[in-house]
């Protein structure tokens, strides 16, 4: 199943009601309405979204592949309390910090995080205090050779598993982003469209990575992404932890796709405190 939300915007999710929302949605506090007691908020409940921004890019970095249509799209798709961090922060780029599995797992380790907080706090004289553990979630890009961009939401910081078994939870997915032009008016200029592949349910393999791989979605050995330790290749199976299409462009008559990374990036959806 695929969720295509091309033409999706940011949507206005009506006033606030109540200034404890936040507090509700990360199940700090309990408020009961008239009309009922749960602790479910709906959407409609929610505030409209303030616009992103995109944190950790440095001044001479010349290929930033995350833009703000595209994170808005994986914003929308996010679990509802991380909806509400409108910074996200870049942990690793292929470009800014070098071509290095080990560089890209010890930038999203999160005392890896808590220390570049600390420096960026001591930079700006910001004397608060703490690090109370907060929602988080990742999101991984890559960018191949025909510029196409592709990736996943994960709900936990990609690392080497120690023991050999998958992590990751129900909140992760799969999407990418495609051409595609009008059946009716095939001169139209072509556009990109966004496409997601959310948790099906029918297997637990979310996440395995080791210091060899990072692999998202499996079923029968193959994967829904797999990115190769040299961070130079990959490839992408239909796998039936997210009922996913391959990824990256191939050929319509081959069971899956091969891709060369030219970028990569890892980001970071909520706040260390």
């Amino acid at each position: 199943m695929s969720v295509d939300v091309s033409d999706t915007k940011p949507e206005n999710r009506g006033p606030k009601k109540q200034p404890s929302l936040l507090g509700r949605l990360l199940g700090n506090q309990r408020t009961p309405t008239p009309e009922s007691d749960s602790t479910s908020v709906s959407v409609d409940s929610l505030p409209p979204l303030t616009d992103l921004t995109l944190s950790g890019y440095n001044a001479g970095t010349k290929h930033r592949i995350l833009d703000p249509e595209l994170a808005s799209n994986i914003r929308n798709l996010v679990p509802p309390r991380l909806q509400l961090f409108n910074e996200w922060e870049l942990l690793y780029s292929l470009e800014q910090h070098g071509i290095s599995l080990n560089s890209l797992y010890r930038n999203c380790h999160p005392d890896t995080q808590r220390r570049n907080l600390k420096m960026k706090k001591a930079r700006a004289n910001d004397e608060s205090g703490g690090y109370a553990e907060g929602p988080h979630g990742y999101v991984i890009v890559v960018q191949d050779e025909h510029k196409n961009k592709f990736g996943c939401y994960v709900n936990e910081y990609p690392h080497p598993s120690e023991h050999k078994r998958y992590y990751g939870n129900g909140e992760c997915f799969l999407w990418k982003t495609e051409w595609y032009s009008s059946h009716h008016d095939p001169k139209r200029r072509r556009e990109r469209r966004f496409k997601a592949y959310p948790y099906t349910g029918l297997n637990d393999n979310l996440i395995y990575s080791n210091v060899d791989f990072i692999a998202v979605g499996s079923s029968q050995g193959q994967n829904g992404l797999y990115i190769d330790k040299s961070l130079y290749s990959g490839v992408s199976y239909p796998c039936e932890t997210f009922g996913n299409e391959i990824l990256c462009e191939h050929d319509s008559d081959t069971e899956y796709g091969s891709f060369k990374i030219m970028n990569l990036e890892v980001w970071r959806v909520g706040e260390l405190e």
